[in-house]
């Protein structure tokens, strides 16, 4: 399974963004995404985007137009599933403008059940979107688990391992229910039939300062 990491050129609370880098086959970034993946200390394998927030780099780059039907981080994701990536992490995309991040979203719907996994994460959030079925999700660094549908509805949610469980409950898009619970077992478990859950992991960035030498386990 190929794992890569897509870096874009807008990370929040970036000095919290803690993921095992090394752990990436592949890094791609995304336009102004090489000036974070330097801050970083990164070496990317790819280059791509339009570069309308940074002066283009000397590095071979895959050359957009700025005129486009596609952000930089779409065609960044697109191209990391042509090369072969199941398991996608994006570092950024979340936070800043609105509407990039509500674009983003988009795109964990465009390949939801289709990869291993696609994320989306900074120093406060990771993000990420389930087909129907069951899942175990570890106890991990981040405070809350936000359980929202994407879509109508959801049906027959089922969460177990957590601080306010739910069985066969039919979740809409029209309610703040699955917004601040908690796992509290070693692993939460969601299952659910119908629709598509938008899985949100957050932390306050005051716990996050508390906890800055805990390890990523995502």
């Amino acid at each position: 399974m190929r794992k890569t990491l897509i870096v874009t050129s807008f990370v929040d609370h970036i000095m919290h963004a803690n993921l095992p880098f090394d752990s990436f086959d592949t890094i791609i970034c995304a336009d102004g995404g090489l000036l974070t993946a330097r801050r970083l200390g990164l070496k990317p394998d790819f280059l791509i985007g339009d570069y309308d927030s940074m002066e283009q780099p000397a590095e071979e780059v895959i050359k957009l137009p700025t005129e486009k039907d596609m952000t930089d981080s779409e065609a960044a994701i697109d191209l990391a599933v042509s090369k072969g990536a199941t398991h996608i992490t994006v570092l950024g995309g979340l936070g800043g403008r609105f509407d990039h991040t509500m674009g983003n979203i988009g795109m964990l719907a465009k390949y939801c059940g289709k990869l291993s996994h696609l994320a989306f994460t900074d120093g406060q959030n990771y993000v990420f979107m389930l087909a129907p079925g069951s899942y175990t999700l570890p106890k991990n660094r981040f405070t809350y688990l936000g359980v929202i549908s994407y879509g109508p509805c959801a049906e027959n949610v089922t969460l177990k391992g957590v601080k306010y469980p739910l069985t066969d409950y039919r979740l809409t898009d029209s309610t703040t229910l699955g917004v601040s619970n908690e796992i509290t077992d070693d692993s939460a478990v969601i299952s659910f039939t119908g629709g598509r859950l938008l899985i949100i992991l957050s932390s306050d960035i005051a716990s996050l300062s508390e906890n800055a030498a805990d390890s990523h386990k995502y």
